[in-house]
Protein backbone atom coordinates (compact mmCIF):
# COMPACT_ATOMS: atom_id res chain seq x y z
CA UNK A 1 0.00 0.00 0.00
CA UNK A 2 1.49 3.17 -1.28
CA UNK A 3 1.75 6.27 1.54
CA UNK A 4 -1.27 8.63 0.63
CA UNK A 5 -0.68 12.25 -0.59
CA UNK A 6 -1.72 14.41 2.82
CA UNK A 7 -3.47 17.42 1.41
CA UNK A 8 -4.59 18.94 4.24
CA UNK A 9 -4.58 17.70 7.88
CA UNK A 10 -5.12 18.16 11.62
CA UNK A 11 -3.20 17.61 14.20
CA UNK A 12 -4.40 17.85 17.81
CA UNK A 13 -3.23 16.31 20.97
CA UNK A 14 -4.57 13.29 22.72
CA UNK A 15 -7.31 14.25 25.10
CA UNK A 16 -6.79 13.61 29.19
CA UNK A 17 -9.74 11.04 30.00
CA UNK A 18 -10.36 7.48 31.28
CA UNK A 19 -10.26 4.73 29.04
CA UNK A 20 -13.69 2.36 29.25
CA UNK A 21 -14.39 1.01 32.80
CA UNK A 22 -13.19 -2.73 33.57
CA UNK A 23 -16.75 -3.83 33.84
CA UNK A 24 -17.52 -2.90 30.18
CA UNK A 25 -14.62 -4.71 28.94
CA UNK A 26 -14.29 -8.36 27.67
CA UNK A 27 -11.39 -10.52 25.52
CA UNK A 28 -12.00 -11.62 22.17
CA UNK A 29 -13.19 -15.27 22.23
CA UNK A 30 -10.26 -15.89 19.79
CA UNK A 31 -7.36 -14.84 22.01
CA UNK A 32 -4.45 -17.71 22.06
CA UNK A 33 -3.24 -18.60 25.62
CA UNK A 34 -0.49 -16.15 25.12
CA UNK A 35 -2.91 -13.49 24.34
CA UNK A 36 -5.17 -14.15 26.69
CA UNK A 37 -2.73 -13.95 29.51
CA UNK A 38 -1.09 -10.84 28.17
CA UNK A 39 -5.11 -9.64 28.72
CA UNK A 40 -5.42 -10.59 31.88
CA UNK A 41 -2.09 -9.12 32.95
CA UNK A 42 -3.29 -5.62 31.18
CA UNK A 43 -6.62 -5.50 33.04
CA UNK A 44 -5.32 -5.96 36.32
CA UNK A 45 -2.44 -3.47 35.84
CA UNK A 46 -4.78 -0.92 36.69
CA UNK A 47 -3.30 1.14 33.35
CA UNK A 48 -4.95 1.88 29.81
CA UNK A 49 -5.00 -1.17 27.53
CA UNK A 50 -2.91 0.15 24.30
CA UNK A 51 -6.11 -0.81 22.22
CA UNK A 52 -10.02 -0.68 22.94
CA UNK A 53 -11.95 -2.26 19.96
CA UNK A 54 -16.14 -1.12 20.19
CA UNK A 55 -18.07 -4.29 19.62
CA UNK A 56 -19.63 -2.63 16.67
CA UNK A 57 -16.65 -2.47 14.85
CA UNK A 58 -15.37 -5.80 15.87
CA UNK A 59 -18.19 -7.60 14.73
CA UNK A 60 -17.76 -5.60 11.50
CA UNK A 61 -13.83 -6.41 11.23
CA UNK A 62 -14.59 -10.25 12.35
CA UNK A 63 -17.71 -10.53 9.39
CA UNK A 64 -15.72 -9.21 6.67
CA UNK A 65 -12.46 -11.51 7.36
CA UNK A 66 -14.74 -14.34 7.41
CA UNK A 67 -16.92 -13.38 4.27
CA UNK A 68 -14.09 -14.01 1.97
CA UNK A 69 -12.30 -16.90 4.07
CA UNK A 70 -13.73 -19.60 2.36
CA UNK A 71 -11.95 -18.51 -0.74
CA UNK A 72 -8.84 -17.89 0.96
CA UNK A 73 -8.90 -14.71 0.09
CA UNK A 74 -7.26 -11.73 2.57
CA UNK A 75 -9.45 -8.58 3.15
CA UNK A 76 -8.28 -4.98 4.66
CA UNK A 77 -10.13 -2.31 5.97
CA UNK A 78 -9.44 1.42 8.12
CA UNK A 79 -9.90 1.42 11.67
CA UNK A 80 -11.40 4.88 12.75
CA UNK A 81 -11.61 5.91 16.31
CA UNK A 82 -9.93 8.87 18.65
CA UNK A 83 -6.71 9.22 20.67
CA UNK A 84 -6.41 9.06 24.80
CA UNK A 85 -4.30 9.89 27.47
CA UNK A 86 -4.70 8.58 30.89
CA UNK A 87 -2.24 7.63 33.42
CA UNK A 88 0.84 8.79 31.41
CA UNK A 89 -0.30 5.77 29.09
CA UNK A 90 -1.65 7.00 25.58
CA UNK A 91 -4.19 4.58 24.05
CA UNK A 92 -6.76 4.09 20.72
CA UNK A 93 -10.11 3.19 20.87
CA UNK A 94 -11.74 2.09 17.91
CA UNK A 95 -15.39 3.48 17.17
CA UNK A 96 -16.21 2.57 13.67
CA UNK A 97 -14.24 1.03 10.21
CA UNK A 98 -14.24 1.27 6.83
CA UNK A 99 -13.00 -0.65 3.41
CA UNK A 100 -14.25 -0.56 -0.09
CA UNK A 101 -14.05 -3.25 -3.22
CA UNK A 102 -10.55 -5.06 -3.12
CA UNK A 103 -7.98 -6.76 -5.02
CA UNK A 104 -6.83 -9.56 -2.96
CA UNK A 105 -5.47 -13.14 -3.11
CA UNK A 106 -4.64 -15.84 -0.42
CA UNK A 107 -1.42 -13.79 0.20
CA UNK A 108 -1.55 -10.03 -0.73
CA UNK A 109 -4.73 -7.50 -0.72
CA UNK A 110 -4.87 -3.62 -1.71
CA UNK A 111 -7.14 -1.46 -2.22
CA UNK A 112 -9.04 -1.23 -5.91
CA UNK A 113 -7.98 1.95 -7.37
CA UNK A 114 -11.49 2.39 -9.08
CA UNK A 115 -13.22 2.04 -5.90
CA UNK A 116 -11.24 4.56 -3.66
CA UNK A 117 -13.40 7.36 -4.46
CA UNK A 118 -15.98 5.36 -2.84
CA UNK A 119 -13.75 4.44 0.28
CA UNK A 120 -13.33 8.54 0.52
CA UNK A 121 -17.17 9.04 0.13
CA UNK A 122 -17.23 6.21 3.11
CA UNK A 123 -14.62 8.85 5.18
CA UNK A 124 -16.43 11.70 4.88
CA UNK A 125 -19.98 9.99 5.97
CA UNK A 126 -18.38 8.65 9.24
CA UNK A 127 -20.38 10.81 11.11
CA UNK A 128 -17.76 11.75 13.72
CA UNK A 129 -14.43 13.45 13.87
CA UNK A 130 -11.93 10.55 13.48
CA UNK A 131 -8.48 10.09 13.60
CA UNK A 132 -7.11 6.50 11.33
CA UNK A 133 -5.81 4.60 14.75
CA UNK A 134 -4.62 1.38 12.18
CA UNK A 135 -5.85 -0.85 10.00
CA UNK A 136 -7.06 -4.43 10.05
CA UNK A 137 -6.46 -7.18 7.69
CA UNK A 138 -7.17 -11.28 7.42
CA UNK A 139 -4.41 -13.96 7.18
CA UNK A 140 -6.83 -16.78 6.53
CA UNK A 141 -5.39 -20.05 7.25
CA UNK A 142 -1.71 -18.42 7.49
CA UNK A 143 -1.83 -17.65 11.77
CA UNK A 144 -1.41 -13.56 12.86
CA UNK A 145 2.03 -12.17 11.95
CA UNK A 146 3.12 -9.16 10.05
CA UNK A 147 4.59 -10.01 7.13
CA UNK A 148 7.57 -8.58 5.15
CA UNK A 149 4.83 -6.14 3.37
CA UNK A 150 2.51 -5.73 6.48
CA UNK A 151 5.65 -4.54 8.48
CA UNK A 152 6.63 -2.06 5.66
CA UNK A 153 2.80 -0.75 5.30
CA UNK A 154 2.71 -0.26 9.26
CA UNK A 155 6.35 1.65 8.69
CA UNK A 156 5.16 3.55 5.91
CA UNK A 157 1.36 4.95 6.70
CA UNK A 158 0.88 3.92 10.47
CA UNK A 159 4.18 4.84 12.06
CA UNK A 160 2.59 6.58 15.13
CA UNK A 161 2.62 5.23 18.69
CA UNK A 162 -1.04 4.79 18.64
CA UNK A 163 -1.38 3.18 15.64
CA UNK A 164 -1.79 -0.45 15.16
CA UNK A 165 -2.06 -3.84 12.90
CA UNK A 166 -4.87 -5.98 13.53
CA UNK A 167 -4.77 -9.19 11.67
CA UNK A 168 -7.30 -11.74 11.80
CA UNK A 169 -7.46 -15.20 10.73
CA UNK A 170 -11.02 -16.56 10.65
CA UNK A 171 -10.08 -20.31 9.80
CA UNK A 172 -7.96 -20.74 12.63
CA UNK A 173 -10.21 -18.75 15.01
CA UNK A 174 -7.10 -16.62 15.69
CA UNK A 175 -6.61 -12.38 16.23
CA UNK A 176 -3.47 -10.36 17.27
CA UNK A 177 -2.95 -6.75 17.18
CA UNK A 178 0.50 -5.41 16.70
CA UNK A 179 2.99 -2.30 16.60
CA UNK A 180 5.75 -0.93 15.82
CA UNK A 181 8.85 -2.21 18.12
CA UNK A 182 12.64 -0.96 16.87
CA UNK A 183 13.16 -2.34 13.76
CA UNK A 184 10.46 -4.75 14.46
CA UNK A 185 7.03 -5.35 15.96
CA UNK A 186 5.48 -6.65 18.74
CA UNK A 187 2.11 -7.77 19.98
CA UNK A 188 0.14 -5.95 22.17
CA UNK A 189 -3.02 -6.47 23.79
CA UNK A 190 -6.17 -5.50 23.49
CA UNK A 191 -10.27 -4.90 24.60
CA UNK A 192 -13.39 -5.30 23.09
CA UNK A 193 -15.96 -2.91 24.98
CA UNK A 194 -19.82 -2.37 24.63
CA UNK A 195 -19.05 1.41 26.39
CA UNK A 196 -18.83 2.74 22.84
CA UNK A 197 -21.42 3.21 20.72
CA UNK A 198 -21.00 3.01 16.97
CA UNK A 199 -19.96 5.96 15.02
CA UNK A 200 -23.10 5.95 13.09
CA UNK A 201 -26.23 3.76 13.06
CA UNK A 202 -26.64 1.39 10.85
CA UNK A 203 -28.05 2.28 7.38
CA UNK A 204 -27.49 6.31 7.73
CA UNK A 205 -25.41 7.92 5.78
CA UNK A 206 -23.82 11.86 6.60
CA UNK A 207 -21.62 14.11 4.41
CA UNK A 208 -19.55 16.00 7.05
CA UNK A 209 -15.99 16.06 6.49
CA UNK A 210 -13.96 16.93 9.12
CA UNK A 211 -10.63 14.61 9.44
CA UNK A 212 -8.65 13.61 12.46
CA UNK A 213 -4.38 13.85 11.32
CA UNK A 214 -1.49 12.94 13.05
Amino acid sequence: MARPKVLRETRRSPEVRPPPAPETLRPHAWLSEESMAAYEDALSSGHPFPLYISAHAEGMMRSHAAKDAPSRLEVMGFMLGDVGHWRRRTYATVRDVVTTALKSSPSKVRFDQAALPRLFGDLDGSGFDYIIVGWYHSHPGHTCFLSRTDLDTQRAIFDQPYHTALVIDPLNEDIKAFRLSGTGYEEVPFAVTDAVAPARPVGTRTRRLRVGGR
